[in-house]
C-alpha cells in the first residue's frame, strides 16, 4: 500500500495540516452526520490509515467536535477551523467553521481529510457510503456502493 502525503488548509488559511499515510482513497459519505457537519448533501473525504497528521499552522484556532451519534457508536472526532465561522438561520453565528478532517476513537492512526480543503488535485471517490441517505436528485459518482462504512476496523475494509 503506497504512502502518500497531502496538505490541506481551511478557507481563511489560519489552519493548515499535512497527512502522510497509507492511501485508502476518497469516498463520498451521505450519512446525515456528514451532511450536517459539511452543510452539504455529502462529505467528500480522502482516507488514510497508519497516518501521521501534522498541524503546520493554527493549532490555537483548530476546534474539535466529538460526534458519538454514529451507527456504530464509535466516536468520530470532527476537526474544523474556529476562525472560518459560518452563518446559519438568517445570520446567526455558529461555532462550526470550515471542516478540515476526521479521526476515530477506534483506530487512532485513521485520518480522513475533507477533499475540499486539500491543496492540489482532488481525487474522485471510489465508493459511496450510506447510499440510503443520499438525495434522489444526486447522480452516481463512483462505480461502487456499500451500505456499511468501510473504515479500517471493518473486517472487509478495502
Amino acid at each position: 500500500m503506497p504512502k502518500i502525503t497531502k496538505t490541506a488548509a481551511c478557507n481563511c488559511g489560519q489552519v493548515q495540516v499535512s497527512v502522510t499515510g497509507d492511501d485508502k482513497e476518497a469516498v463520498h459519505c451521505y450519512c446525515t452526520n456528514c451532511q450536517r457537519a459539511t452543510g452539504s448533501a455529502f462529505a467528500h473525504n480522502h482516507r488514510f490509515i497508519d497516518a501521521e497528521l501534522t498541524i503546520t499552522k493554527g493549532e490555537d484556532v483548530l476546534k474539535q467536535y466529538a460526534d458519538a451519534n454514529t451507527d456504530s457508536g464509535n466516536v468520530m472526532y470532527r476537526h474544523f477551523c474556529g476562525n472560518c465561522v459560518r452563518f446559519q438561520n438568517g445570520g446567526v453565528q455558529t461555532d462550526k467553521g470550515c471542516p478540515m478532517f476526521l479521526r476515530s476513537n477506534v483506530v487512532p492512526s485513521f485520518v480522513a481529510l475533507h477533499e475540499g480543503s486539500i491543496r492540489g488535485e482532488k481525487t474522485q471517490p471510489v465508493i459511496e457510503l450510506y447510499p440510503q441517505d443520499k438525495h434522489a436528485w444526486f447522480g452516481k459518482v463512483t462505480a461502487g456502493e456499500r451500505k456499511t462504512t468501510p473504515f479500517p476496523w471493518d473486517p472487509d475494509a478495502k
